[in-house]
C-alpha cells in the first residue's frame, strides 16, 4: 500500500488513515472503529506473509535451462537432443586382440572387464538422423569395461564420416572420433565396408571389413557391454589452468535392450561371418589390436525410425589434472 494516485486531494493510504479516526461523541462509532481497524490489519498481516513465501519460492525454484547451441549459434553444427536415427543398418563383429592391446588403448581410469582381450568392432550406416538428411558412417571399436564397481563398454576409438556427428560425440559425451571416408557397398553374400583418412592425409587406408551371411555359424558367447562409459577430455586452455575431465555414462538410465550400442532385434536380421583388416598411418596406429582371431559376426537393419533417441548422459564424476 502506497501512494499510487490522488483523488480529490486525498491519496488512497489518507483516506485509510481517516477512516481509523475516532468519531467524537459516539462510543459505538469507537467500537466500529476499532473492529475496522484490527480486520484490517489481519488482511494486511495475511497479504504480507504470502508475499514473503511467494519470495522465497521464487529464490528456491531454479530458472528454467536453455537449450545449449552449439558454434557457431546462427549456424549450429548439429541439431537439438535427443537425436533419432531411422533405416538403421549394424554390424558388430566380435574379435580378439593381442594380449594387452585393449588396456592399452582405454582412457584412465577405465579399467579392463572380463575378458581382457575382446572387442566388438562396430560398423553403423545411418541413412537419415533426426530427419534433416544426414547420411552418417561410422567404425568404432569397443571393449568392455570397469570403472569404481560399474560395467559397461567404451569406445577405444571411433571414425566417423560427418562433422555433425563428429563434433556432438566429442563435445557432449567425449567419444573419441575422428573423420574418415567410409563406403558400404553391397555384395552377393553381404557387404564390404572400407575407411579410409580423407583427403587432407593422401586417403591412406584405414580398415577393410567384409562381412557374408551364413545360417552355418557356431553360437558364440557375446559379452554383456551394457552402458557406455566415456572419459571426456577438456584441454586446458592456457598454461595456467589445468585440464577437465568428466565420467560420462550414457545409457545408465535405460533398459538393456535400448543401451546406445546394442542394436535391438530386426527382421532382417543375420548370422556371418567376417574379416577384418586394420592398416597403420601417421597418426592412425591400428595394427596393434590385430585382430588375431574374429570370433562371431552379426548384422541388423532396423526400418524406419528407430524407437528410441540418443539423448544426454549423465555425469559420474569429474575431476581436473
Amino acid at each position: 500500500m502506497g501512494l499510487v494516485r490522488h483523488e480529490t486531494g486525498y491519496s488512497y493510504l489518507g483516506k485509510f488513515m481517516l477512516l481509523l479516526q475516532p468519531v467524537k461523541g459516539t462510543e459505538g462509532g469507537m467500537m466500529k472503529r476499532s473492529m475496522l481497524f484490527f480486520a484490517v490489519a489481519g488482511i494486511c498481516l495475511i497479504l504480507a506473509v504470502s508475499a514473503l513465501l511467494s519470495v522465497a519460492q521464487e529464490k528456491n525454484e531454479k530458472p528454467a535451462r536453455a537449450d545449449f547451441i552449439p558454434s557457431p549459434v546462427f549456424s549450429p553444427v548439429y541439431p537439438p537432443l535427443p537425436h533419432h536415427f531411422r533405416d538403421v543398418h549394424t554390424i558388430q563383429i566380435l574379435c580378439q586382440a593381442p594380449k594387452g592391446a585393449i588396456k592399452r588403448a582405454l582412457a584412465q581410469p577405465l579399467e579392463p572387464s572380463g575378458d581382457a582381450d575382446l572387442f566388438v568392432l562396430l560398423l553403423a550406416w545411418t541413412p537419415d538422423v533426426e530427419d534433416q538428411g544426414f547420411n552418417v558412417h561410422e567404425i568404432a571399436i569397443n571393449a568392455p569395461v570397469q570403472w569404481n564397481k560399474r560395467v559397461g563398454n567404451t569406445t577405444l576409438i571411433e571414425y566417423i564420416d560427418s562433422d555433425m556427428g563428429l563434433i556432438a560425440g566429442r563435445e557432449i559425451y567425449g567419444w573419441p572420433k575422428k573423420m574418415a571416408d567410409i563406403t558400404w557397398t553391397k555384395t552377393a553374400t553381404g557387404w564390404l565396408v572400407v575407411a579410409n583418412k580423407m583427403r587432407d592425409q593422401g586417403s591412406i587406408p584405414l580398415m577393410k571389413v567384409e562381412y557374408t551371411a551364413s545360417n552355418s555359424t557356431p553360437a558364440v558367447k557375446w559379452p554383456d557391454m551394457g552402458p557406455s562409459l566415456l572419459v571426456r577430455r577438456i584441454p586446458n586452455a592456457s598454461p595456467t589452468t589445468q585440464a577437465f575431465f568428466q565420467m560420462v555414462c550414457v545409457g545408465c538410465q535405460t533398459p538393456q535392450s535400448a543401451a546406445p550400442l546394442v542394436a535391438p532385434a530386426g527382421a532382417k536380421d543375420t548370422k556371418g561371418t567376417a574379416t577384418v583388416q586394420f592398416f597403420d598411418g601417421p597418426h592412425d596406429p591400428l595394427t596393434f589390436f590385430g585382430p588375431i582371431k574374429v570370433l562371431d559376426a552379426k548384422m541388423s537393419i532396423i526400418e524406419g525410425r528407430m524407437p528410441f533417441g540418443l539423448g544426454l548422459g549423465e555425469v559420474l564424476s569429474e575431476w581436473r589434472e
